[in-house]
């Protein structure tokens, strides 16, 4: 309820709810002692003309309370609070025993309070208004040009006039800084949760931008390859280097050829649109044997362009299972299209399927020198370049690097071993963990 009639943040979030949450405090606290303090001057039969004049300063301060509260003038009701505080402060040196009396109290607290709730310069000019003013009264009360009643009937209503006040005083400054503290402590934890949210959502937005990339570059690299094979063939057909018999069996080849890799490419939009969206591969019951014809089927037509051939080979008895078979031909395609890169003109290469009781593993061979070891260590890891292949062939460099992040998301493993003569590049997963 309280919270609501002054405009207070449950949690304040910026430096302006902050002050204005201590300003509320602070005027409070200000309201408690000019209550307390008229008390004590009654009680100590102090003048009563300092009475009636903390009535009227009172009624004055409650009505600037209004206008920062309801108004929400906060900045102008602060002044004018200060400016009545400190116009009273200099009035109740005159009857308060001047430099003896408890005066100098209230300058500490108004210091406090401009340190708190001003910049700079008006806080510097609050402070020197403060400074000046009372060692200027001082100065005339030591010199003789004022004359400061004595107000108190004995030393003992005088000490525990300046008691009051020192305890008084101390108290505000206590509850005042204490307050302080423990509310900008409030709005660092928020402005910490806010921080963690930012950071939050800007590694999301770091990770969709990444997905996006990877989109765009794998799905670059999937189309490199028949695009360059479609382009060699309209070559020759520009050339009249094949007669119709030749034209007729290219073509038949290019419309299965294209079809299959239309899987491929929808294939792979499907699995970074997955990866976009924080999805699970779905699988598929999956014959191994077809697949590997599928792929090999698929690649044929890019081989022939450098007079290369496809073999694919079943090792061990053929299984359908449930498979993640898009992500998996993906992966084959790339590596395949990677050995047909990096052949020679002529070559066969093998794509192996090896079944076994617990586990099954692809193989794409290809016949070549083995791969530097200081190639090897980052074969796997985004480059952005490629090496040439055997005729110029361009590449991305990123085609490894994304088949080992879609293997490992799919708990298989890919790697690459160099026997005989050839390298190999492997896909294998265990059936049980499947």
């Amino acid at each position: 309820m309280w919270r609501r009639l002054l405009n207070l943040q449950d949690k304040p979030v910026s430096l302006e709810e902050l002050q204005y949450r201590i300003a509320v405090i602070f005027v409070l606290l200000t309201f408690a002692a000019i209550v307390i303090f008229g008390f004590t001057d009654y009680m100590l039969g102090l003048n009563p003309i300092l009475g009636k004049i903390r009535i009227v300063y009172a009624l004055v301060f409650v009505s600037l309370f209004v206008l920062m509260i309801k108004y929400q003038k906060v900045f102008l009701a602060m002044n004018l609070m200060l400016g009545l505080i400190l116009t009273f402060s200099f009035f109740n040196y005159y009857f308060n025993d001047g430099f003896q009396g408890p005066t100098i109290f209230n300058l500490f607290v108004f210091v406090v309070a401009i340190s708190i709730f001003f910049k700079n310069p008006v806080n510097i000019i609050w402070w020197s208004a403060a400074i000046l003013g009372y060692l200027l009264l001082f100065y005339f009360e030591i010199e003789g040009f004022i004359e400061v009643p004595k107000n108190y009937d004995s030393p003992q209503s005088l000490f525990l006039d300046n008691a009051i006040s020192i305890f008084l005083c101390a108290i505000f400054i206590f509850i005042g800084i204490y307050f302080l503290i423990i509310n900008y402590q409030k709005q660092q934890e928020r402005l910490m949760l806010l921080q963690k949210e930012n950071e939050k959502n800007l590694a999301d937005l770091t990770s969709l931008n990444l997905k996006k990339n990877e989109l765009i570059a794998l799905l670059s690299h999937d189309l490199r390859g028949p695009i360059s094979t479609l382009g060699s063939t309209l070559e020759f057909v520009d050339k009249g280097i094949l007669d119709e018999n030749e034209l007729h069996q290219i073509l038949s080849k290019l419309k299965s050829q294209s079809f299959q890799l239309n899987q491929v490419l929808n294939n792979t939009l499907a699995w970074v649109s997955a990866e976009m969206q924080n999805t699970t591969a779905e699988r598929h019951l999956t014959d191994l044997a077809k697949l590997g014809e599928i792929m090999r089927d698929t690649m044929e037509g890019q081989a022939q362009s450098k007079n290369q051939k496809i073999q694919f080979t079943l090792r061990g008895v053929n299984k359908s299972i449930f498979l993640e078979s898009k992500e998996v031909k993906i992966v084959l395609k790339n590596l395949l299209d990677n050995a047909i890169k990096f052949s020679k003109i002529g070559t066969t290469i093998k794509l192996n399927l090896d079944v076994q009781d617990g586990k099954i593993r692809w193989e794409v061979v290809n016949p070549g020198e083995m791969i530097p070891d200081n190639i090897k260590a980052g074969l796997f890891e985004f480059k952005g370049k490629s090496s040439l292949g055997t005729q110029k062939e361009k590449g991305t460099g990123i085609g490894l690097s994304l088949c080992k992040k879609i293997a490992k998301s799919l708990g298989m493993r890919l790697g690459y071993q160099y026997d005989n003569q050839e390298n190999i590049f492997f896909l294998e997963i265990d059936l049980e963990s499947n």
